[in-house]
């Protein structure tokens, strides 16, 4: 029995260093996955996504582009049915270009003028009394009144058609961003909500790099540094991209932070939605 025990003893002197080194090994090869970027860690992603609603609610009259469109910023991309707002501006305009009645005030108001003018030479000669000259002049400062307040009618009117028009632009569903349409979730004729989405606009240029790596690297990494970015196959490729966003708060479960990299994206090749491995460039190349 003692000499069965102290085989048992001498097996397990000489397996435990092999578990020791798989160990080892396995977590080595975590690390490195950790570092490179690997399956789970690093994501491209577009820089901005857009769910694209609209300030007002109505009946799409047009959608101008579909999924895969590229658009622009401030490019209209639907229209809602606005024939009411359009008549609306084009009356508000017509009275805000009148001026007929600052006119017809200007004409009244110099035509008392040279009554007085006459009246005071007859005043003058004793043929009129004061009272009558008194009267006119002060039919010449009731001119001047109804003049402002005609001129003041044709502000409000031209602020009333600007109104108009900022109200018809609200009919106008425009792109915020430079981007390529991903998504159409309605087509003319059906009624938008004012918290309904329009469509899905994803901006990917620059594209978003999310990496997550390991507490200890914490420190090496700083805005502006340098890193190669190796999308997965079939797209490939290396890209350089710089980190615009390091995560200051750490996450204590897994022990790991975020990284956030730019990667410019000027002819839309690279794909967003895939994953990619990260070699970071030594901290004396590190562009800041």
């Amino acid at each position: 029995m003692r000499r069965f025990i102290l085989s048992l003893v001498a097996q397990s002197l000489v397996v435990l260093p092999l578990v020791v080194l798989l160990i080892s090994a396995s977590a080595r090869a975590q690390t490195d996955a950790s570092d490179s970027g690997a399956s789970g860690t690093c994501i491209i992603k577009p820089h901005v996504l857009v769910q694209l609603n609209s300030a007002v609610g109505g009946v799409l009259s047009a959608t101008l582009v579909d999924r895969g469109d590229v658009v622009r910023q401030g490019q209209v991309v639907a229209q809602i049915e606005s024939s009411v707002e359009q008549a609306t501006l084009a009356l508000d305009q017509l009275r805000a270009a009148n001026d007929g009645a600052i006119k017809v005030e200007q004409v009244d108001r110099e035509l008392t003028v040279r009554e007085a003018a006459r009246k005071q030479s007859l005043v003058a000669k004793g043929i009129e009394n004061q009272n009558a000259l008194d009267e006119l002049e002060t039919k010449v400062q009731e001119g001047d009144l109804r003049i402002q307040q005609a001129r003041m009618d044709k502000q409000i009117a031209s602020l009333t058609a600007e109104r108009s028009d900022r109200a018809l632009a609200l009919k106008q569903i425009r792109s915020p961003i430079d981007g390529v349409v991903i998504e159409r979730k309605l087509s003319a004729g059906e009624y938008i909500y004012e918290q309904t989405s329009v469509m899905t606009i994803a901006q990917l240029d620059p594209l978003n790099v999310e990496v997550v790596l390991p507490l200890r690297r914490y420190g090496e990494i700083s805005v502006g540094s340098t890193a190669t970015v190796h999308p997965e196959a079939p797209v490939g490729g290396a890209y350089l991209a710089k980190a615009d966003v390091i995560d200051p708060v750490i996450d204590a479960a897994s022990e790991t932070f975020g990284v956030r990299l730019l990667l410019p994206n000027p002819h839309r090749v690279i794909p967003a939605g895939i994953r990619c491995s990260v070699d970071w460039q030594p901290t004396a190349q590190a562009t800041r």
